[in-house]
């Protein structure tokens, strides 16, 4: 259903989301959709508008003697991709798809050299992104210094006042005199017209931030990140979920969506290398355990 939607979301190019046809949205939950086809990389996300991205193969990790691997992020259509194909065999490059469940499907092309798929991209009239992931993560500002707005405190009426905590990594009820007199804290604060997220700097100084950011510069400096050399796998609570920027970086290393674990409530991304894993610490802001 989900490849449908990416089709659809290529010939069209740019909208919002009351705009897409609901009939291909799983669930009926569109921008939980969208916000997996940005980490994906193939729309940017701005607010409730969205544009398709340009067509790229997307080179997962370093250089390889061996073989060399890219994930085709961006714009995806039946011409596309029969056009890919057919470049792929003259060049002897091999091309495979893995599902992802409700997502558009990840396709995969390897070739003997990161050379080769630079040539392939290139006769296939796609864009081409050498180390994508590293290469994304390290053009990002660290969590410190993540965009975030100045504002007033919020005054007046509301309906809803969530504090953020540090111990339990969830959202708890709180009150606008809370949030007034806190001298630190991340709060959540829904009016009658819209909700925004506050970082407190000090009991006067307020910004408007991202949730996702905001969720980790409160934890700044917590041991949650868990890596597996052997798996190639970093794992880090679903509550502290990056913003999607970071996350797309983190999923570029696969091509894949993090994998969500019920259990223990985390995401496990794959196809993590040694250097990568501690570029994503000084972005997060978060170590490894």
């Amino acid at each position: 259903m989900t490849d449908r939607l990416l089709e659809w979301i290529s010939y069209r190019e740019s909208g919002r989301l009351n705009d897409l046809p609901f009939e291909l949205v799983p669930d009926r939950r569109p921008y939980r959709v969208m916000e997996d086809l940005a980490v994906l990389g193939h729309i940017e996300l701005d607010g409730d508008r969205w544009h398709v991205a340009p067509p790229v193969l997307a080179a997962l990790g370093e250089d390889s003697e061996n073989s060399a691997t890219a994930v085709l992020c961006g714009a995806r259509t039946r011409g596309l991709t029969d056009r890919l194909s057919k470049v792929c065999a003259k060049y002897g490059a091999e091309t495979h798809s893995v599902a992802q469940t409700e997502r558009p499907e990840c396709t995969l092309v390897t070739a003997a050299t990161s050379s080769l798929l630079c040539t392939i991209a290139a006769e296939a009239a796609l864009n081409w992104q050498r180390d994508a992931a590293f290469t994304l993560l390290a053009s990002l500002p660290a969590i410190a210094a993540w965009p975030r707005k100045p504002c007033e405190m919020v005054a007046g009426k509301v309906e809803e006042v969530r504090r953020f905590s540090k111990s339990s990594l969830r959202w708890m009820d709180s009150s606008l005199d809370e949030a007034r007199d806190a001298v630190r804290g991340l709060f959540q604060i829904k009016r009658d017209w819209n909700s925004i997220v506050l970082l407190k700097d000090s009991k006067d100084s307020q910004s408007e931030i991202d949730a996702a950011a905001g969720r980790l510069a409160v934890v700044a400096g917590a041991r949650k990140l868990h890596l597996d050399l052997k798996t190639r796998s970093l794992r880090m609570p679903a509550a502290l979920r990056p913003p999607t920027l970071i996350t797309r970086s983190l999923a570029l290393c696969s091509g894949m969506l993090p994998e969500f674990g019920r259990e223990r409530r985390e995401l496990t991304f794959r196809g993590i290398s040694h250097r990568t894993a501690h570029l994503a610490t000084s972005i997060t802001g978060l170590k490894l355990a």
